[in-house]
């Protein structure tokens, strides 16, 4: 095993580490769905929501390309 294919498998084991106990509180804004929700102002239109949503945007267009085309993007 590569030290790369442990770090991935260590990083996604604390993931749910850390969100399956967010998932089963209830509290709002524990889940990282719930942080990105408020981070980048999916809820609601405070002060810069419209770059916040353009990042956001951007960012996972790029990750969905880059995952698409095999890395060439």
């Amino acid at each position: 095993m590569s030290p790369y294919l442990a770090a991935w498998i260590f990083w996604i084991l604390m993931f749910f580490a850390i969100e399956m106990p967010a998932v089963f509180n209830r509290k709002p804004g524990d889940t990282l769905s719930e942080l990105v929700w408020n981070v980048f102002a999916i809820r609601g239109k405070p002060l810069g929501w419209q770059m916040r949503r353009l990042a956001l945007v951007l960012g996972l267009g790029w990750l969905v390309a880059h995952f698409l085309t095999g890395g060439a993007v």
